[in-house]
């Protein structure tokens, strides 16, 4: 007799085999985007901090730059603004969503408000451990004012352990308050330069 085809018993081998393939690689997978993501957070950092620093050696004042907005005042890295010794462009493009693994908003404070941003009185280094002595740094009297942090949206906790470990070369299990990297809900902020 001439068979065409499968059996059912051999369709379902077949299908198992490839579920249990599936499901021992779905981890390395996830695990390999993590990384990705934070690869990409920390490129961003590090480009932003070279700009930024160009900026201020330009012009005296920390830039701002916010993917949601539009324009020269929502863009002092790309565009010229009108600033006295503004030698830009310092990005190629301005900062865009794109910028943001997560797609979400990107926004760089040019006066920074502390780590988790909800205290109008606070300056610069508020909420981040930026001497790595253990404690926020907290106000004008530690002298950590100015500057500029980056805050990602939409920030993803399983990202969270990569990028702290990148950035502060630690692995907190509750990264507020404790060096450069802070994670506040869906929100990630990194305090990029300034200070001092």
């Amino acid at each position: 007799m001439n068979r065409k085809g499968f059996t059912l018993i051999e369709l379902m081998v077949v299908i198992a085999i490839i579920g249990i393939l599936s499901a021992a690689l779905l981890p390395s997978i996830s695990n390999l985007t993590d990384k990705a993501n934070a690869a990409k957070v920390v490129s961003l950092t590090d480009t932003l901090r070279t700009a930024c620093d160009a900026h201020y050696m330009d012009v005296g004042y920390y830039a701002r730059e916010n993917s949601a907005g539009t324009g020269a005042t929502w863009h002092r890295l790309a565009f010229d603004f009108g600033a006295t010794g503004w030698d830009g462009p310092y990005l190629k493009t301005p900062l865009s969503y794109a910028d943001n693994p997560w797609k979400g908003q990107v926004y760089m404070y040019m006066a920074t408000a502390g780590a988790n941003g909800g205290n109008a009185s606070a300056t610069g280094g508020d909420g981040f451990d930026l001497d790595g002595d253990g404690s926020d740094e907290t106000g004008i009297t530690t002298a950590w004012y100015g500057g500029n942090m980056i805050r990602l949206w939409l920030f993803r906790a399983s990202v969270q352990p990569l990028v702290n470990s990148l950035l502060d070369g630690d692995n907190e299990t509750t990264p507020t308050g404790m060096g450069k990297f802070e994670y506040w809900g869906t929100n990630g902020t990194v305090y990029i330069t300034g200070g001092r």
